[in-house]
């Protein structure tokens, strides 16, 4: 039915030692390492919000409701969702008034 074949040129016509070179050239897919375990992510916020749990691990952020409590506080605001309706998940501590 389909006939695989091997080609010399690439779509934009390039030879197959060019296309490689390009391909090095190229950002890794996972770039950015965890200096304190060595997870490996795409993105460098992602990795700044990481790091953080290793920097300060004996902060915390505790849910008020049962005091479960979380290393992140996006995780903390997440948790909240199962305790209040989805209107009053986020706490208004800086609202003005």
């Amino acid at each position: 039915m389909f006939a695989i074949m091997q080609i010399e040129n690439d779509v934009s016509g390039r030879t197959a030692a060019a296309a490689s070179e390009f391909r090095r050239k190229m950002r890794a897919k996972c770039e950015f390492v965890c200096r304190y375990c060595q997870r490996r992510f795409t993105k460098p916020y992602n990795l700044m919000i990481h790091e953080r749990t290793h920097k300060s691990p004996d902060l915390t952020y505790a849910c008020e409701v049962c005091g479960k409590s979380f290393k992140r506080q996006d995780n903390l605001k997440q948790h909240r969702t199962i305790h209040y309706p989805t209107t009053q998940a986020t706490c208004n501590c800086f609202s003005r008034s």
